[in-house]
């Protein structure tokens, strides 16, 4: 009986030990990178530490640092440097496990003489200043946004993004206009790779396939330069995605939209099958294996055959009723990382998938002289399906 209390007393001990180190084994990480306020090239050596602990970091070659093992809280970083002038970033707060980004930038001390001069700034202005280094450094005139602006919006995908740059705007949720003129005149970049046309029909790129949290900054470029294409009138966009993650993460995102003119309204279109929600054609369209295989086989035939393989083809093209229902917005995003001796190796994935069904009223009018000789009023129904898939 004592040595099943023992037993019990022990196993109790056990739970709460278990217990505590999995509460006070939330800790957080704050990660960066540090720039050359002057240059915009990144410093290799810096030391960055939490101002009063001895917690820090060095920026590796690539100016990157990563301090670890942070209890949730707010901290001020202190960043020094030879040659350049210390810095202090305030408010840097790290909640739970997950990693706080802050991108540094040093400015070159002015005197010869190594006295110590301390630069103070909230880690929200450092974020930003970031990206009007990279413009002030830019020998073209741009706008753009970064992630830190990005996170603190409502944003899903990177068209609604590119509604907050100035001098842009978005066609059909989707199509970028840059100073008033449309897709054809403008070009888009990703991670410096030219995006092809993702519209079988027009010279454009359908913006909200990429998700907006996968977004490191974008920099939309007004006028030429010889890094840039030059068949533009408009503008360049150029977006850069989030390269190595900082830590592992896996994140689902769902919402839904109602439409006053369409959702729940009577619906028209032509008969649709399950797999059609998924944007890909049902095998019910599917010309029967006995239609002939080319244009000259049905010619050729008789009468009676050609009037038995024109029976072949599926009758779905009656017009259907159905209900709108409300736009559906489906997001996964996946991303690790993996420490390998001195190299890291990181990686993201992004799933997403939308549905709308909207009606909008169509009107047209044709005239000779002052005479109307046609008229045209009815309702558009247009059921859209995208799914984009997006890996770095």
């Amino acid at each position: 009986m004592k040595s099943q209390l023992n037993l019990r007393k022990a196993i109790i001990t056990l739970l709460f030990v278990v217990i505590s180190a999995a509460v006070f084994a939330q800790t957080g990480k704050i990660s960066g990178k540090v720039s050359d306020g002057k240059t915009g090239e990144t410093l290799i050596g810096v030391t960055v530490k939490i101002k009063g602990t001895t917690k820090g970091a060095s920026t590796d070659v690539e100016g990157r640092y990563l301090i670890s093992a942070l209890a949730p809280g707010k901290y001020t970083i202190e960043a020094s440097y030879i040659g350049y002038s210390t810095k202090n970033i305030t408010e840097v707060e790290v909640k739970g496990s997950n990693a706080t980004i802050v991108d540094l930038i040093l400015e070159e001390s002015n005197s010869q003489a190594l006295n110590e001069v301390v630069i103070s700034a909230s880690v929200r202005q450092e974020t930003v200043n970031s990206l009007y280094l990279s413009q002030k450094n830019s020998v073209s005139i741009s706008s753009g946004i970064v992630a830190d602006q990005i996170k603190r919006s409502p944003d899903r995908n990177t068209s609604e993004v590119l509604k907050r740059v100035s001098g842009a705007s978005i066609q059909d949720g989707k199509f970028l206009i840059i100073r008033g003129l449309s897709d054809r005149y403008n070009a888009a970049l990703i991670n410096n790779a030219i995006l092809p046309s993702s519209e079988p029909d027009r010279r454009a790129f359908s913006f909200d396939i990429i998700p907006s949290n996968l977004i490191d900054k974008i920099v939309i470029n007004k006028t030429a330069s010889p890094d840039l294409p030059g068949d533009f009138a408009g503008g360049v966009t150029q977006i850069i995605t989030k390269d190595i993650p900082t830590q592992n993460f896996l994140n689902f995102s769902v919402s839904t939209g109602y439409n006053s003119e369409s959702t729940f309204k009577d619906f028209y279109s032509g008969k649709r099958y399950g797999s059609e929600f998924l944007g890909f054609t049902s095998s019910e369209r599917r010309l029967s294996g006995s239609f002939p295989a080319n244009r000259s086989l049905y010619a050729d035939a008789s009468v009676a055959d050609r009037i038995a393989n024109t029976k072949l083809v599926p009758n779905n093209f009656a017009q259907q009723e159905y209900v709108a229902l409300p736009s559906s917005n489906l997001q996964v995003n996946w991303g690790a990382v993996k420490q390998l001796s001195d190299y890291k190796f990181g990686s993201i994935l992004s799933l997403n998938y939308r549905n709308g069904q909207n009606i909008q009223q169509a009107f047209r009018e044709s005239f000779d002289g002052i005479n109307t000789v046609y008229e045209y009023n009815d309702n558009n129904y247009r059921f859209n399906t995208n799914i984009g898939v997006l890996a770095n």
